[in-house]
């Protein structure tokens, strides 16, 4: 028997009960979904920030890459230098009025270097020459006091009374004179064109083999528009892979995950990204006129010496004779493959290097059982910015053009040539200079640049330490076209003097991305892994100048800088003296995401703490406290690669889009 109303009771428990059962039911599906949207939200998040990750990875290598490009192209740079250094101040040291000899330090321009013409029979300089002297200070030879030398034929002495020995003594002295005087002057001659062609064509090559390994890069990172090599000959789409997988959770990788590589400059030949800067320069040195006397004139190096015995001098003595196919007038112009003269190369501001990286996941949530995978896609570009490879020859470029065009840049360079715009050998602009720093119209015809190092008034130099600079480089070989004295194996003085002559100036570090070591940095990994990278086998992979291949394997601009301090004189304003004067990339401010320019001029230019005492160096050489120097690295929109505002050309260029933006699937 029951107690009235205890069924209701049970009731409505058994209701209470279904109801609690509900709502924790109705609770545990709507944390279950939550948690879920929650998973689902973090997988989302941790794969966007692995892509991220991944792509920052492949934009770096790809600014490595760019930064070997861009020292290279420098390293074209100092070799015209000390090709203007040579020929403009080396050259012409025999003459009375040189600002050496005069000590004038005034940068105002000294008239015969503007069109100089190249004279090595100067005592005061050349050993060789002084040690045809008698040895009496006052009696050393010079014939290149001025820039033509006209010196009368001396006349025969006549035999008046032949039976009196003294009158024979005489004569045979006479002719004894007439003799050494007709050889000098063919000396003069075979002396200047020999070292007037051995510089022209040094810098030729020399600006071949720094092309050869730039063209080499820059085709590599051409080749493959889903994949490129890195700087340690590593696949970086596989190092992207092994980036974003040790980031990603274990729901995004259960179920397979798919990685993609955009190169931005895959596919693009890379002359299409690199315009090469063509010259055609000469050089104007002091030949002997074939007549009687000693009548010397200017002419180009591209027409040997006008006197038959200087030719044969050339030949024999000189060891020039490989030199002659490579300078006559059917050769002035522009020469098939990597021999032509050059500038170097100007990067063209609308094939946009960057990455792309993009990813697909598959995740399933703990509490989808009976549903499917859920694909998930990121994507994310990044760019290197903020370094140079160099200067445009011009100042502005429109956008589908293949070279700059506007102002010139660096007015002191020679023109531009193509196969369709040849400069005569008469056009003074080809002959070698450049400027200083902005702006500069002077260059190497100033009084200043003249004698701008300490003690090259007491230089002492001889030939033989230029007699292998014209000889072509290869793997194995001494690949060094600065002096040497080949008899001692040793660095001569005038070395230091020709590497004070090409030390980064004002100019440089405006325009240029310089690495203050490239050799600890860069040049090891070069060179093991060049052939992956698509540097051809047989083209070496250099050091900076000042390394002998032999004694001195590894250089940098650090060196050269420190090496010589104490040559260049204080006057000259446009020296860089400090390397951390080298950090002039773009540079955050302190502190994090800051980006305020003002914040970040103190470190502009600076360095508080290099990396001199450190085992492991830096690329900069600074390890706190400074600049940088070549390509950082940003993350960029696709907006951004799709937009047809972009400033790329110049202040006077019209905005645009890139001619390589990402495809529509990205």
């Amino acid at each position: 028997m029951g107690f009235p109303g205890s069924s209701s009771l049970r009731n409505q428990r058994g209701q209470s009960a279904i109801f609690v059962a509900l709502m924790f039911n109705v609770l545990f599906v709507f944390f279950a979904m939550a948690i879920n949207v929650a998973m689902v939200v973090h997988d989302k998040i941790n794969l966007q920030n692995s892509v991220d990750m991944g792509v920052y990875y492949a934009a770096e290598k790809q600014a490595e890459l760019l930064n070997v490009i861009a020292h290279q192209n420098y390293m074209i740079r100092q070799s015209w230098k000390l090709l203007s250094w040579r020929y403009r101040v080396l050259g012409t040291m025999g003459l009375d009025t040189h600002p050496v000899s005069n000590n004038e330090i005034s940068d105002v321009s000294y008239g015969p270097a503007a069109t100089p013409s190249l004279c090595m029979n100067d005592g005061t300089t050349w050993e060789e020459v002084a040690e045809l002297s008698s040895g009496d200070p006052d009696s050393i030879q010079n014939l290149c006091r001025e820039q033509k030398t006209a010196i009368p034929p001396l006349p025969k002495v006549k035999v008046i009374a032949g039976f009196l020995g003294i009158n024979h003594g005489i004569a045979a002295l006479a002719e004894q004179l007439r003799t050494q005087y007709a050889k000098d002057c063919d000396n003069n001659g075979a002396f200047n064109w020999w070292f007037s062609a051995s510089i022209l064509h040094a810098f030729r090559i020399d600006q071949r083999n720094r092309k050869r390994v730039m063209y080499g890069v820059a085709q590599g990172l051409s080749r493959h528009q889903n994949d490129f090599v890195d700087l340690d000959g590593n696949s970086v789409l596989e190092g992207v892979r092994q980036t974003i997988l040790k980031n990603l959770t274990f729901a995004n990788r259960e179920k397979g995950v798919d990685i993609q590589l955009f190169n931005s400059l895959g596919g693009v030949p890379y002359q299409s990204w690199l315009s090469e800067v063509q010259i055609a320069p000469t050089i104007v040195y002091t030949d002997i006129e074939d007549r009687e006397g000693c009548y010397g004139y200017p002419q180009t190096v591209q027409n040997l010496p006008a006197r038959q015995s200087a030719r044969e001098a050339v030949m024999g003595g000189l060891s020039g004779g490989d030199l002659i196919p490579w300078f006559n007038p059917s050769s002035d112009g522009i020469l098939p493959g990597d021999f032509q003269y050059s500038m170097g190369v100007e990067k063209n501001p609308w094939v946009m290097a960057y990455v792309g990286v993009k990813v697909q996941t598959n995740p399933r949530q703990v509490f989808f059982p009976v549903a499917g995978n859920l694909p998930t896609v990121a994507r994310a570009f990044a760019k290197p910015f903020g370094g140079r490879i160099g200067p445009w020859y011009k100042d502005k470029w429109d956008r589908g053009s293949q070279e700059s065009s506007g102002q010139v840049v660096d007015a002191l360079l020679p023109p531009r040539v193509s196969v369709t715009n040849l400069n005569g050998s008469e056009d003074t602009r080809r002959l070698p200079n450049y400027s200083r720093y902005p702006g500069d119209t002077l260059g190497m015809t100033s009084k200043m640049s003249q004698n701008s190092l300490a003690g090259l008034n007491t230089l002492k130099a001889r030939y033989d330490y230029y007699r292998n600079i014209k000889a072509d480089f290869s793997v194995g070989g001494v690949n060094d076209i600065l002096a040497w004295d080949s008899v001692s194996n040793k660095s001569p003085q005038i070395r230091e003097f020709e590497l004070a002559a090409i030390a980064p100036d004002l100019f440089d570090i405006t325009y240029y991305s310089i690495e203050p070591n490239f050799s600890e940095n860069y040049l090891a990994r070069l060179k093991a892994n060049k052939v992956r990278l698509g540097i051809p086998a047989d083209a070496p992979v250099r050091s900076d100048l000042g390394s002998n291949s032999n004694i001195i394997p590894a250089f940098s601009i650090q060196n050269q800088m420190a090496l010589v301090a104490n040559r260049q004189r204080s006057e000259p304003y446009y020296f860089v003296r400090d390397k951390a004067h080298l950090l002039t990339s773009w540079v955050p401010g302190p502190g994090t995401y800051n980006y305020d320019a003002s914040a970040a001029v103190p470190f502009f230019g600076n360095c508080k703490v290099t990396d001199d005492g450190f085992k492991v160096k830096n690329p900069g050489s600074c390890v706190a406290g400074g600049g940088r120097t070549g390509y950082s690295v940003k993350l960029v929109s696709r907006d951004y690669l799709l937009s047809n505002q972009i400033r790329a050309g110049g202040p006077s260029a019209s905005p645009n889009g890139i001619l390589n933006p990402p495809p529509e699937d990205w």
